[in-house]
């Protein structure tokens, strides 16, 4: 009986020096939603981007400084906005001469992993993007 007794008390010993409660866990799993595109405007902190969960949902969301607003889009027109930007991105890049020389950043473009800055000098790039923004920016 006395061997129970601190069988008992060493396992109660045990349970309460349990160690520091768990971390919580981050629940923005990359798995879940895919980045189609992504427009950062270097001078006003703005950022458009065009989202897909899952369960084949699409969100466009524009990031203004600490304020984000989501707008659920269709598949039909997300397909749009992807293959309008997909055509700007790659005239872009591969069309439109750079500028030589240093330059200070104002458009960052993102599209499926590939990354492409236009420079203020750039303003032929530039227009290019600009109605492309301009109609999102009607969106919200």
């Amino acid at each position: 009986m006395p061997s129970i007794l601190i069988f008992i008390l060493f396992s109660l010993s045990v349970f309460a020096q349990s160690p520091e409660q768990p971390a919580k866990e981050n629940t923005t799993d990359l798995r879940n939603y895919l980045l189609i595109f992504r427009i950062e405007d270097v001078k006003s902190g703005k950022v458009y981007q065009l989202d897909r969960t899952a369960v084949a949902e699409h969100y466009l969301r524009l990031i203004d400084g600490k304020e984000e607003e989501l707008r659920k889009v269709d598949s039909k027109d997300a397909k749009k906005l992807d293959m309008d930007f997909a055509s700007k991105f790659i005239r872009i890049q591969y069309e439109i001469a750079a500028i030589e020389g240093k330059c200070s950043v104002t458009l960052r473009l993102h599209m499926k992993g590939e990354e492409q800055d236009i420079c203020e000098k750039d303003e032929k790039k530039s227009q290019e993007v600009a109605t492309f923004i301009t109609d999102l920016a009607k969106r919200f």
